[in-house]
Parts: structure tokens; sequence; C-alpha cells
């Protein structure tokens, strides 16, 4: 798997946007902004910083679940089985 991309939030959903390649396909998907929240442990919308923040920290394990899901496996724990996948 190559680097993750974050392309910034989504308006629609509260999610930011990420996208990486794994082999021949690129795997899009959403993080919920409500994940930043729960780790900052204070309500409101979290700054843009601190979400770019959470996403550099837990990369892996987000690249991880997303690809688990794209390959059609939904066993995925929680905090991260509130992932969702894009499609495009």
């Amino acid at each position: 798997m190559s680097g993750m991309n974050v392309h910034g939030i989504d308006p629609e959903t509260r999610g930011y946007r990420v996208s990486f390649e794994d082999g021949d396909r690129v795997i899009r998907g959403l993080v919920p902004e409500t994940l930043v929240v729960d780790w900052l442990r204070r309500p409101g919308t979290p700054p843009h910083s601190d979400a770019y923040q959470f996403i550099a920290a837990h990369r892996e394990k987000i690249m991880k679940t997303l690809k688990k899901m794209s390959d059609g496996d939904r066993s995925v724990g929680a905090p991260f089985d509130r992932l969702s996948l894009v499609e495009e």
C-alpha cells in the first residue's frame, strides 16, 4: 500500500476524504469528524489541524480498515467501524 492522501472535509457528510493506492486500485474513504471529536475528548467541531493529526496518527489503521472493507470484510473493530468507503 502507498501513502494516504487527505482531500479535505466533505461538507455533506462531515467526513474527511482520504485515498490511497493498493496495487492497481485506488481506495477512497471517509473518516468521520466524530472520530476526531472522540479522540480529542472535547465537544464541537475540531480544528482541521487536529483532524489531520488524528488521521496521521492513525494512518495505518485507517488504511488497513478501508482495505478490509474494500475486500468485503466487515469484521472491523470500533471505533474504525465508523469509516466508510466512497465509491466512484
